[in-house]
């Protein structure tokens, strides 16, 4: 079951290993490095941030059928 999820959110996945490896690098660097890192990893989040709430959006919501008496 998780191998079907990992296979569907493949790209999520990468690209939330990449927001903490930039969110790493800017706290270890300094100067002009940090701050295009630290701008990289924002923008990353953001972009993350409106798939998963279109993603919230386009999913039907399950709903259960009443039994007939």
């Amino acid at each position: 079951m998780l191998l079907k999820y990992i296979k569907i959110f493949w790209r999520n996945i990468l690209l939330f290993a990449i927001i903490i490896a930039l969110v790493i690098v800017s706290s270890k660097t300094q100067g002009k490095t940090s701050t295009i890192t630290a701008t990289l990893a924002g923008v990353v989040m953001i972009y993350l941030a409106a798939k998963f709430i279109l993603y919230i959006i386009k999913t039907p919501i399950k709903t259960e059928k009443d039994e007939a008496a």
